[in-house]
């Protein structure tokens, strides 16, 4: 068993299991090294920097403003397999897999309709399958789709606060690329089990960033540890749980009304697209057409 603290990069986090099935009790030690970093998101809406700069959507053309799509970071999983499917492939492919990512599959809260963001999301899935007909060998594509469907079914778990209007999605499974099925994150476990102890981790870890010493911090993990030994149920509670959050990402399936698009070419798959969108039901269906141009666009049609 692996776990691992995600706190601070540069103290001690690691804590391993040697296994030996002759030992009746497994030996715990104390590993240092290198953190993976945490993945907190914050939604900003684009809408409000528009309304800043004193223009909204409407009165620009597509393409007037030029965004820069930066790819959320998931798992290491799924970051290493978009980097090495996206790897040697032209600068205008990356980018437009991050605008869908970002635009489409979890765009931020100035989509707020929750109708209006399954569209985009289908939309997206759709735009993905452009992408893999187009720019991917056949192995490629099926890897490429299957890791924009983890994408989209964490997408699909959005839920949103009624009392505060805060979006949340579930807490994604992480794990550093290479680590052991049973690896378990010690941040979760401590702030679920222990919070007293992981109060006490975040002021150390506070005082450490303003040029303290962080002394504490191994002695705490320790505890925990030993803790966490005579409670085995809580590492198998662990497990369960992100098994259950590995199912919900790799078998939901999303209908999308805008499956079977024809990606023979950009021409014909925008008309294709746009006649779907025709038969939604929205009144206005101008945030569909414009962000499929702006990824056509991207990939270098002229609108």
């Amino acid at each position: 068993m692996k776990i691992e603290s995600n706190a601070i990069s540069s103290l001690p986090r690691l804590y391993t299991q040697n296994r030996d099935n002759n030992q009746a009790n497994n030996e715990l030690k104390l590993e240092t090294g290198f953190a993976l970093p945490g993945h907190d998101s914050v939604e900003i809406s684009e809408a409000a920097k528009r309304l800043a700069e004193g223009v909204s959507s409407r009165e620009l053309p597509v393409g007037a403003i030029k965004h820069h799509s930066i790819r959320p970071f998931f798992t290491a999983e799924i970051d290493t397999s978009l980097e090495q499917l996206l790897k040697g492939k032209a600068p205008e492919v990356e980018e437009a897999v991050n605008y869908l990512i970002s635009s489409n599959f979890v765009p931020d809260g100035s989509v707020a309709n929750e109708s209006k963001r399954a569209a985009l999301l289908e939309s997206g899935l759709s735009q993905a399958k452009f992408i893999a007909d187009n720019y991917m060998t056949k192995g490629e594509a099926a890897d490429f789709l299957a890791t924009m469907d983890k994408i989209a079914a964490y997408a699909k778990t959005r839920t949103v606060d009624p009392k505060t209007g805060q979006a949340s999605y579930i807490d994604i499974p992480r794990k550093p690329e290479g680590a052991p099925d049973d690896y378990v994150n010690i941040d979760s476990l401590m702030k679920k089990y222990d919070p007293e102890s992981a109060n006490k981790i975040a002021e150390i870890l506070k005082d450490a960033v303003n040029g303290g010493s962080g002394a504490g911090f191994a002695e705490i993990l320790r505890e925990f540890n030993q803790k966490l030994a005579k409670n085995p149920q809580w590492s198998n509670s662990y497990r369960a749980e992100n098994n259950h959050l590995n199912s919900v990402l790799n078998n939901t399936k999303i209908d999308n009304r805008f499956a079977g698009a024809d990606t023979s070419d950009m021409a014909t798959f925008l008309e294709d697209m746009n006649s779907k969108f025709q038969n939604t039901a929205f009144e206005n269906k101008d945030f569909l057409t414009r962000n499929i141009e702006y990824f056509a666009l991207i990939l270098g049609k002229q609108i």
